[in-house]
C-alpha cells in the first residue's frame, strides 16, 4: 500500500489551479429554516472536475495518458502496444467487475478501483506487456497517476471558506459522493487542510467505493441517513440540505430521501439539469446557487 503523504504529493504535483466555467444561470435563493446538517457532493460541486464528474466505467480512451501513468509508477512498458492493449484490458476488467456486482443484486455498483488496477496490472504482466520491478502491483499509485491526468480537479471558489464559516457555527457537515480511495486524499492535498479541519464530521463521509454502491441509487442515500441518525437520532431528513450539481444523481435521490436540496449551478462543466429524464422533468430543488457564499445567506441559524 502506498503511503498517503506520497499520494498527496502526486496530486499536488499533477494539479494546477482551475476556474469554473460561466453558466449564466440565475440563482434561486430563499431563507431555509431548521437546517441542522449540510451534505455535499464532491466532484463538480465542492471541487471543479475537468470532466464534470467521476466514473471508472466511462474513462476516455487515452492510451498516452494510460502509458504515462504506468511509467510514473515505476512500471516498465515492454511492448509498444501496451497503452492500447492496457486500456482495453482496463475496460474489460471494469465491465466484468460491474457485472459481477450487478448479478449479486446491486443495480448501481461501485467497484474499488484498487481491485480493478490489481487485476489490470496482473493481466498486463502475464501478457508480457509490462515489467514490474516491485514485488507487488502498485495499484494505488497507478490509480492516482491515472486519475489525476484523466480528471483534473481543483477546489471550487469559496467552497473552503464556506465550509469554515459553517464549521465555526457548529453545523454538522458531511459528504455523499461517487468516489474512490483517492477522493479524500485529493481533498486534503489540494485544499491544504485535513478533512476535520475543513469542517467535516468524519462519521458523515459517505463514499461510494466503501459502500459499493453509487448515485443515483436510492440505497446509497438511505444508508447515509442511517449514519446521520447514529450521530444524532433527532435530526429529521427535512433538516438536511444536500448540495450537488446533477439533478438526477444528486437532487432526485436526495429529494426521494426527504432532504432539502440545493443545485450547484456554478460551473458549466458539471451542471446537469437532465430535463430529458422523466425523473427530473417536474423536479425542482429548493435552491439554485451559483456560488458557495450564497449558502450562508440562505441558511437561517
Amino acid at each position: 500500500m502506498t503511503d498517503q503523504p506520497s499520494l498527496h504529493k502526486r496530486f499536488i504535483g499533477l494539479s494546477s489551479p482551475m476556474l469554473p466555467e460561466e453558466t449564466n444561470e440565475e440563482p434561486v435563493l430563499k431563507e431555509l429554516q431548521g437546517i441542522r446538517a449540510l451534505v455535499y457532493d464532491f466532484y463538480g460541486t465542492l471541487f471543479i472536475s475537468g470532466v464534470g464528474d467521476i466514473g471508472i466505467d466511462d474513462a476516455r480512451p487515452d492510451t498516452k495518458t494510460f502509458s504515462e501513468a504506468l511509467k510514473s509508477s515505476g512500471i516498465q512498458i515492454t511492448d509498444k502496444q501496451a497503452g492500447a492493449e492496457g486500456f482495453k484490458i482496463y475496460n474489460e476488467v471494469i465491465e466484468q467487475k460491474v457485472n459481477e456486482m450487478k448479478s449479486d443484486g446491486n443495480p448501481n455498483p461501485e467497484p474499488d478501483i484498487r481491485i480493478i488496477w490489481e487485476r489490470v496490472l496482473d493481466r498486463m504482466f502475464k501478457s508480457n506487456l509490462i515489467e514490474i520491478p516491485q514485488k507487488s502491483y502498485p495499484a494505488e499509485q497507478v490509480a492516482v497517476e491515472f486519475e489525476a491526468r484523466m480528471n483534473a480537479i481543483w477546489p471550487m471558489p469559496e467552497a473552503v471558506e464556506t465550509l469554515a464559516w459553517f464549521k465555526n457555527r457548529n453545523m454538522l457537515q458531511g459528504i455523499i459522493s461517487n468516489s474512490q480511495f483517492y477522493t479524500p486524499v485529493a481533498l486534503e492535498a489540494l485544499a491544504g487542510k485535513s478533512i476535520e479541519q475543513l469542517g467535516f464530521d468524519m462519521r458523515l463521509l459517505h463514499w461510494s467505493y466503501t459502500e459499493k454502491i453509487k448515485k443515483p441509487g436510492l440505497a446509497f442515500y438511505k444508508s447515509f441517513l442511517k449514519k446521520l441518525h447514529r450521530v444524532d437520532p433527532s435530526i429529521k431528513p427535512t433538516e438536511v440540505l444536500y448540495i450537488g450539481n446533477d439533478m438526477l444523481k444528486d437532487v432526485f435521490p436526495a429529494v426521494s430521501t426527504g432532504f432539502k436540496t440545493a443545485l450547484f449551478a456554478g460551473d458549466k462543466r458539471s451542471l446537469k439539469w437532465r430535463k430529458d429524464d422523466p425523473r427530473c422533468v417536474n423536479l425542482e430543488p429548493d435552491l439554485v446557487i451559483t456560488s458557495f457564499s450564497q449558502l450562508i445567506k440562505c441558511i437561517k441559524l
